[in-house]
């Protein structure tokens, strides 16, 4: 069967205002074309053919390339009409039925089609929509009309114990089926037993037609089921099956526990995560009872009885209900079938220890008899156990400024991936953290972000959601969000160092300080290094001692200065067109400085742990020096516990100020920071150059020096993410 679709054309332009889009008109008709005719040479005629499905009905559909629909309306809505459509490709579905449904009216006509419309045209389109399911008869021979007295046929599809669809012995009618594999079972009774002949599946494509034709072969004493398949081309594929007549199955139907210990008892943990827990099936004769006998406190204290039929039609609602909230589940329906089970899996899922309440147990017969009377019984028990001890051990390490890191938490008996995380502050809702992964049966955590520094909160962990496997809260308190003192270097305190001349004679220099306060400066510089106690000359100062930390009031990112780090060359016979001093690299450091400019101390008592250090930056180098700039955290016990170095710090335009992150990386997550460092060197190695007798700026006054490459730092900045 099939009904044929299709558009009128003409070339004339229908939206001339953009040349971007056209229109299609559709047109539905019929014809007596088929693909699957019953063209059988039997004695028995082949059903005859359906009438075709009143045109008028099909429901039209058009989608774009996106499987966007764009229009769907009835044909009768639908013919003469022009549609507007932009050009493109488009999908045209013509359809009217049951596309899913197995039945003797379950037919179902459908056409689809890909087409392109194409800018200022009305596009001709065709399909031709089939009957696009499989058509199935059944045709018993005279033979067996003639030997038995009781019998009927099921077809199967795919193997399902539910789908299927009973010929009675005088059924003539053809049925439609899904496409898929379909399977032929014959029954009837012999020496008064029902018997059971199958045959093998037949994989079927819409628009095929089957007709399944059983004869018995009186001479051999057997069945001869011969299904016939007809495909696109019309050609006759035949398929036999002989299956002789004591073949029927002899077993009792059996039930198989799976996931139960050699003493048939299952005990579960509530989301424990078991893989499978049920009662398998088999009864080749089919379901006809499927008695569950229970004896549980639990459920009986909710109204279920002792005694049901789980293949009843008529079974109560609201006990079916109770046993699925138990997480018991077995299929709708299951009378007939050949398969089934009664599984226990979701129990775990659903159901939750109470402390102070009976807990699910139970013990369970099942009593199971096929359609020829065959019976098998089988007892088993289904209990569910309470979760076990959990582990949670959170430390004042794990609590960072804005983040909780490296938790973790474990349950004695149970499933770790049900292990959440929860914490709030005061008495706020819980807010609850899944675990990122399991670890050889721990949970682990990721980062918990979003928190506010310098803040309490109660931290805990909960099994299942359930309030009584919970830990007691434990309270962390957040690092403060703390910066370093001086980070803009704003205050600068400017001192006289006085070097001693011949003739006992002297001149004071001016050395810059980066604090406001000495007794509470983070910070020092190593200019010492570069100014000497005593010179034999006086005669331009600069070139016999100069420091090598300064400041600018002229080159800074905000505020009104920036610290100024140059390599500076110092010597007693220096002049302004000759050098033969020593260069002195410039560094401004957290710690304290001694005499000769080298370290005293470094870093300073801090307690935060920060994930990112940033700072803004010019350079000017000497040809391709690098500048240097370091972050260190330590523990109480001076273990590094996060470091970032840079050594490639490369010159900028004139002028211009980069920004400069160094990230830090924490990996033994429980040590706190209890001091930190900072460095920066105006060149980074060991070999270093100056210009001789150049201008540099120092606090709005330009002096003349020997110098190198000059750093300039400002708005230090540590970030807590």
């Amino acid at each position: 069967m099939a009904a044929v679709l299709f558009s009128a054309c003409t070339e004339e332009s229908l939206m001339p205002d953009d040349g971007m889009k056209g229109e299609v008109t559709i047109s539905l008709s019929s014809t007596d074309e088929t693909n699957a005719l019953p063209c059988l040479k039997s004695e028995n005629p082949a059903p005859e053919t359906d009438d075709l499905p009143d045109i008028d009905g099909f429901e039209v559909e058009i989608y774009n390339s996106a499987g966007i629909r764009l229009y769907r309306d009835t044909y009768a809505n639908t013919v003469g009409k022009l549609i507007p459509l932009n050009a493109g490709e488009y999908r045209l579905l013509a359809q009217t039925g049951d596309s899913t449904g197995i039945g003797f009216d379950a037919v179902w006509y459908a056409a689809d089609e890909q087409f392109t419309v194409h800018g200022q045209t009305v596009e001709e389109i065709s399909a031709t929509a089939r009957m696009s399911k499989v058509k199935v008869a059944v045709r018993y021979g005279p033979g067996l009309q003639a030997e038995y007295a009781q019998y009927h046929s099921r077809v199967r599809l795919d193997g399902s114990a539910s789908k299927y669809l009973k010929f009675e012995k005088d059924e003539t009618r053809a049925a439609y089926f899904p496409a898929g594999n379909l399977s032929y079972e014959f029954y009837a009774i012999v020496d008064g037993e029902w018997k059971y002949f199958p045959a093998d599946p037949v994989e079927c494509s819409p628009n095929d037609f089957i007709t399944f034709k059983v004869e018995l072969d009186t001479g051999a004493g057997s069945l001869n089921v011969v299904t016939v398949h007809l495909d696109e081309q019309m050609n006759v594929t035949e398929q036999k099956q002989v299956i002789p007549a004591a073949a029927a199955p002899k077993d009792p139907p059996v039930i198989v526990l799976s996931g139960f210990d050699e003493g048939k008892s299952y005990s579960f943990v509530e989301a424990d995560g078991e893989p499978l827990a049920q009662a398998d099936i088999v009864a080749e004769g089919g379901i006809k009872s499927c008695v569950l006998g229970i004896s549980s406190e639990y459920l009986a204290g909710r109204g279920v009885p002792e005694s049901i039929d789980l293949a009843s039609a008529g079974l109560d609602a609201g006990i079916v209900e109770t046993l699925r909230a138990a997480g018991i589940r077995w299929p709708r329906e299951m009378s007939g079938a050949r398969l089934a089970n009664i599984d226990f899996t979701r129990s775990a899922e659903v159901l939750k220890y109470d402390k102070d309440a009976v807990p699910f147990s139970g013990t369970f017969t099942l009593t199971v008899t096929d359609g020829l009377d065959r019976t098998v019984t089988e007892t088993f028990s289904v209990t569910n156990r309470e979760p076990g001890v959990l582990s949670f051990s959170p430390v004042e390490g794990n609590a960072f400024a804005r983040r909780f890191r490296g938790l973790t938490a474990g349950i004695s008996d149970g499933n770790p991936e049900a292990l959440a995380l929860q914490y709030r502050t005061g008495g706020d809702a819980w807010t609850t953290v899944c675990p990122q992964s399991v670890s050889e049966g721990t949970a682990v955590y990721g980062d918990i972000t979003g928190l506010v520094p310098s803040t309490e909160y109660q931290v805990r962990v909960i099994y299942n959601g359930n309030e009584d496997f919970a830990t007691e809260p434990v309270t962390l308190v957040t690092e403060a969000a703390a910066q370093v003192a001086n980070a803009g270097f704003e205050d600068w305190t400017t001192s006289k160092f006085t070097v001693s001349l011949w003739f006992w004679q002297s001149v004071d220099i001016d050395w810059y300080h980066p604090w406001k306060d000495a007794d509470d400066a983070w910070w020092d510089v190593n200019s010492r290094a570069s100014i000497p106690s005593s010179s034999s000359v006086n005669d331009v100062m600069t070139l016999k001692a100069f420091p090598t930390v300064t400041y600018s009031t002229d080159n800074k990112f905000d505020g009104s200065c920036s610290a100024q780090i140059a390599t500076i060359n110092v010597g007693q016979t220096n002049t302004s067109v000759g050098i033969t001093g020593d260069s002195h690299p410039g560094e401004l450091f957290i710690g304290k400085a001694d005499d000769t400019g080298g370290h005293d101390s470094e870093g300073h008592e801090f307690n935060s742990r920060p994930s990112e250090f940033v700072f803004r930056y010019q350079y000017s180098p000497y040809g391709s020096e690098k500048f240097y700039a370091e972050i260190t955290i330590k523990d109480a016990d001076g273990n590094v516990i996060a470091s970032s170095v840079k050594t490639d710090g490369a010159g900028t335009s004139s002028g211009k100020w980069e920004e400069c992150r160094l990230p830090l990386t924490y990996r033994d997550i429980p040590r706190k920071a209890a001091s930190i460092y900072i460095s920066f060197k105006s060149v980074y190695g060991q070999d270093y150059g100056v210009n001789k007798w150049v201008d540099l700026e120092v606090g709005g006054t330009v002096q003349k020096v020997h110098c190198g490459s000059v750093l300039r730092v400002d708005e230090l900045e540590l970030v807590y993410e």
